[in-house]
């Protein structure tokens, strides 16, 4: 998708990616493994670049723990800003976590009453100088509760010592996203919680669609199970990937959701699915999970069998509309024709970058 290889088969034209990915943080976490796409240690393998943006409050952190990246390849790590032009009405409600308005709190109600009043002229001044005036009727309560909304949104915004020159603004807007460039979102901090990290990704997931890169795009979820809830009310992070899922034909951009916890992505994105690959687990309540919403026949007994005995670097991949050769029941000649309801087990081939994720071991 980002490098050209003969190795590797025809690349026309490179993608744009957008990696969401969140973790624990701190000194101790570890950096996306996606990043190291921009690493090479073959000269006849040039390495994508590669931009990971993270939360102001852990940038040093976070520096030092891609510093082996940024010192080695591709790799630049800054901190996260929104310009007030790039976040609408959707946007902060995205960031200030307001769902449906049934039973929400009486500052909801007046924050939602504040931005259809606005409607299309709708900015962030204008938004926050019609809240000033109304903040005068609250009670310590709402003002509180209000101002615990409104913290995230301000964290991302770019202060007043940093705001940018329109030129400047739309120049970074620009080269946030580009062809031939992988941008990772890291929000591996510990100040923020799954929730809000998943109102800032749906803010970047906008902004993604939106970007002109002139050639096509993929959206990974990496690590889902740390950020998407399995409850039955999926999140508008959940409904905006559902929409895009449905959609991605016709936005030039393909979805990929990895996950070590099936369960956690809602059923209706696992119905979704083109493609599914399976390495292997060894959990039956997973594979129930996955049996009711892939297309696939495992109505044989040893199919579950054959996940858990997947050795290192197997996959079963499921594709419906997928092509492969298979044996013809009448006299055993290979012929191609759509995998359908069958599976196969495939070997993954040794990256042609830093293997970021491989196992450390005590004898090697």
């Amino acid at each position: 998708m980002f490098i050209s290889s003969s190795s590797l088969g025809t690349l026309s034209k490179p993608l744009s990616g957008l990696v969401l990915h969140f973790g624990e943080g701190g000194a101790g976490s570890g950096p996306c493994e996606a990043a190291w796409v921009g690493v090479s240690n073959h000269p006849s393998i040039k390495a994508p670049q590669v931009k990971v943006y993270v939360s102001k409050s852990s940038l040093n952190t976070m520096k030092g723990i891609y510093a082996p990246l940024t010192q080695r390849g591709n790799v630049t790590v800054e901190a996260l800003s929104f310009d007030e032009s790039e976040l609408d009405a959707q946007a902060f409600l995205s960031l200030m976590a307001v769902g449906s308005s049934d039973n929400a709190p009486l500052y909801i109600q007046i924050i939602l009453s504040i931005l259809r009043e606005l409607g299309e002229s709708f900015s962030y001044q204008a938004f926050m100088t019609a809240l000033e005036l109304k903040k005068k009727t609250f009670n310590p309560a709402q003002l509180s509760g209000l101002e615990q909304r409104l913290a995230l949104l301000t964290s991302f915004m770019a202060g007043k010592k940093t705001k940018k020159l329109k030129w400047e603004a739309l120049t970074e807007r620009k080269h946030r996203f580009a062809p031939g460039q992988l941008t990772i979102v890291d929000l591996s901090d510990p100040f923020i919680d799954p929730a809000s990290a998943c109102g800032l990704f749906e803010v970047l997931t906008r902004l993604f669609v939106r970007a002109e890169v002139n050639t096509g795009k993929v959206l990974v979820i990496d690590e889902a199970h740390k950020y998407l809830s399995s409850n039955n009310h999926p999140s508008g992070f959940t409904k905006a990937l559902l929409s895009l899922t449905r959609q991605q034909r016709h936005l030039a951009m393909r979805v990929i959701i990895s996950t070590q916890e099936p369960t956690v992505v809602n059923p209706v994105l696992l119905d979704l699915c083109t493609v599914t690959i399976l390495h292997r687990f060894s959990s039956p309540a997973w594979w129930q999970h996955l049996e009711k919403h892939v297309p696939a026949d495992f109505s044989d007994n040893d199919a579950f069998d054959k996940v858990v005995r997947l050795q290192t670097g197997e996959a079963i991949v499921l594709a419906p509309s997928g092509l492969a050769t298979f044996p013809s029941p009448a006299n055993g000649e290979h012929s191609v024709g759509q995998i359908g309801r069958r599976y196969l087990i495939l070997k993954t081939r040794k990256r042609v970058t830093v293997d970021g994720g491989a196992s450390i071991r005590v004898i090697d």
